[in-house]
């Protein structure tokens, strides 16, 4: 690839090529990226940033050696700079370098002691090296940092289970003694505080976001300071049943699997069941089976899974699924589409794109069959008209179908796609790729449909500078079914497994917390937002500070559900196309759940009236929700 780059022009500066090699890092344009960051260090061997920026992709892409070399340069020429420090410690980490990553983490927590992850790091290369007292430092030190690093109290439990026998109360007798020896108390108090209330608090955060066995380990050391405290003790009990049930689902999948080894839904409740027991590996080996039994599944919805199957290093193994599956129905467009999914959790966006045009090529049968001899001549989609821009459970997937049968309409490919809220930097061609090609001077709107845009503001300062004619539609439910109909949703895609009446206990308490905003709160691990999504008017105050309100249709997702004729004319027409009537109108993402008990409905319509009332103010409409 550098030889593209080796007639570059004389003339231009080594910075304006850096600066070249930037954008082509930003837009994920990894091949040319690294022709010409290596052009210029050809140019200027002492170019440190152009060193650093190469152990970038290379660690991106798991060319860990690569990697070590050139952060090794950067360091040489730039020894004052953390980062490079902690990204070599990770590259080698991945070698399997333990001493070497130890001291450059500690040099990256000399130049940089607030930083979190070099101590969670340092005490995950400790632990290697058996070295568990000072791996517990390191990772009380990475909590200090940062108190919602869960990841780094739970290594800690793990720490501890590994070296003694968790059932054993003399475990907990021999480690909280050591804590507690005169002669390591100097060493220790900086790092593992000893109050009571702390074990406590710890021990609750670690269970309610499924860290089984730190919790556990925490709630022994809270019992050892206060062996009587019958609450506690009862906490301890029923967390140790939680983790038993999952044992018990876990080997039940097992045993679903050993009668049927075919059955897809069996590796992915075996899958679900292990990544809350945090057995990362187990998990994804499950995940990759379910792949390769269903591949025509919608993996765009899971894109949890798929990060998962990323940190664990098995990005390829899934890509080999997909070429064996595309081998065995070329035809399939869904196929296509996924692959495109996991190339572009890998970063190959230009291959993502090629096969997303693909998939655009294989749907042109079922979605316009009159096209089929131009297929030669249809062209990318390259404009935005309207988005469906909420909210979640509301009816959005219904009304996308509807539309999309209008022969005036291109819907994406995928419904919820991301792009708007944290996939920019992939850029418009990217974006555009999931569409139908149409043909040239085709007559069209284009749009599609993500709800989670609506609960994500910074959408809006993204997309009006793109398309600030662009018009949005917005379907608005009770929030009280909205949010029973979200909590079910998560339920039977095994994300949920408290009760609707924790939930709604938890996060109001949550919501109430006056230490974090409310924009913050929506940003934070393991928040689902089951009640905050449907406070309406946060949002739309938000999305009108930058789109005029001429560009909203709102409607009422209960008139929209009564109705859907109806409502549907009243987007086509609020479009400026002509009317379009189905022969028929099915819901779509539906499901029957158990009704919620009066008392908990009552403490809903209490939390949400005030919301509602302001919303009705806003808009200038009854909605009728009390």
């Amino acid at each position: 690839m550098l030889d593209r780059y080796s007639t570059v022009n004389s003339e231009i500066s080594v910075s304006d090529l850096y600066q070249q090699a930037e954008i082509y890092r930003q837009q994920e344009n990894w091949e040319d990226a690294i022709a010409l960051y290596q052009k210029t260090i050809e140019l200027d061997p002492n170019f440190s940033w152009a060193y650093y920026q190469l152990g970038e992709i290379f660690s991106k892409h798991n060319k860990w050696v690569e990697a070590i070399v050139v952060y090794h340069q950067a360091i040489e020429l730039n020894p004052n700079f953390s980062w490079s420090y902690h990204n070599l410690g990770m590259a080698l980490l991945q070698q399997t370098q333990w001493d070497q990553a130890i001291l450059a983490y500690s040099k990256a927590i000399e130049l940089n002691p607030e930083f979190c992850w070099s101590y969670y790091y340092l005490g995950e290369a400790l632990y290697q090296q058996q070295n568990q007292q000072k791996a517990v430092f390191a990772y009380f030190k990475a909590w200090k940092q940062n108190p919602d690093l869960l990841a780094s109290l739970n290594r800690i439990g793990e720490v501890i289970k590994d070296k003694i026998q968790v059932e054993s109360d003399s475990v907990i007798d021999d480690y909280y003694s050591k804590v507690n020896e005169p002669s390591d108390l100097s060493q220790w108090q900086h790092f593992l505080p000893t109050d009571f209330e702390l074990y406590v608090k710890v021990a609750k955060y670690l269970a309610e976001n499924n860290y089984e066995d730190g919790a556990i380990i925490f709630y022994r050391i809270a019992l050892y300071l206060q062996p009587d405290h019958l609450e506690l003790a009862q906490q301890l009990e029923a967390i140790l049943e939680r983790k038993t049930a999952l044992e018990i689902v876990a080997n039940e999948c097992r045993l679903a699997i050993q009668e049927n080894p075919n059955d897809p839904e069996s590796y992915y409740n075996l899958g679900m069941a292990l990544s809350r027991q945090q057995q990362r590996s187990e998990s994804v080996n499950a995940y990759l089976k379910f792949l390769e039994l269903k591949p025509d599944l919608f993996l765009w919805n899971y894109q949890t899974i798929v990060e998962l199957i990323d940190q664990n290093n098995s990005l390829d193994t899934a890509i080999d699924i997909y070429h064996q599956a595309i081998a065995k129905n070329p035809e399939s467009c869904i196929l296509y589409l996924n692959l495109a999914v996991l190339l572009t959790q890998k970063g190959d966006l230009s291959t993502a794109i090629e096969y997303n045009s693909i998939a655009g090529q294989k749907i042109i049968p079922q979605f316009r069959p009159e096209w089929q001899p131009i297929t030669d001549t249809l062209q990318p989609v390259n404009h935005l008209d309207f988005l469906i821009i909420g909210s979640q459970k509301g009816g959005t997937t219904s009304l996308n179908y509807y539309l999309s049968e209008h022969p005036n309409v291109i819907s994406s490919m995928i419904k919820e796609m991301p792009f708007w809220s944290n996939q920019v930097h992939r850029g418009l061609e990217w974006y555009f790729s999931h569409f139908p090609p149409i043909p040239p001077n085709y007559h069209c709107l284009v749009g599609e449909a993500t709800p989670i845009n609506f609960n994500s503001p910074e959408v809006a300062k993204y997309l009006v500078q793109f398309f600030p004619k662009v018009k949005l539609i917005l379907l608005l439910r009770n929030p009280i079914n909205r949010a029973i109909s979200h909590y079910y949703h998560w339920v039977s895609l095994k994300w949920e497994h408290r009760s609707f009446e924790e939930v709604v206990q938890q996060e109001i308490e949550q919501l109430q917390d006056q230490t974090l905003d409310f924009w913050t709160q929506l940003t934070l691990y393991q928040f689902q937002g089951y009640l905050a999504k449907g406070l309406y008017i946060h949002f739309l105050k938000k999305w009108m500070e930058i789109f005029p309100k001429e560009q909203f249709l709102i409607l009422k997702s209960e008139d929209f559900y009564a109705n859907p004729d109806q409502g549907t004319t009243q987007v086509l027409r609020f479009l400026g196309l002509p009317e379009y009537h189905l022969q028929k109108y099915p819901q779509y993402n539906t499901r029957p759940y158990s009704p919620i008990s009066q008392s908990t409905r009552a403490l809903l319509q209490n939390y949400f009236q005030p919301y509602n009332q302001q919303l009705e103010e806003f808009l200038g409409m009854q909605l009728n929700w009390n």
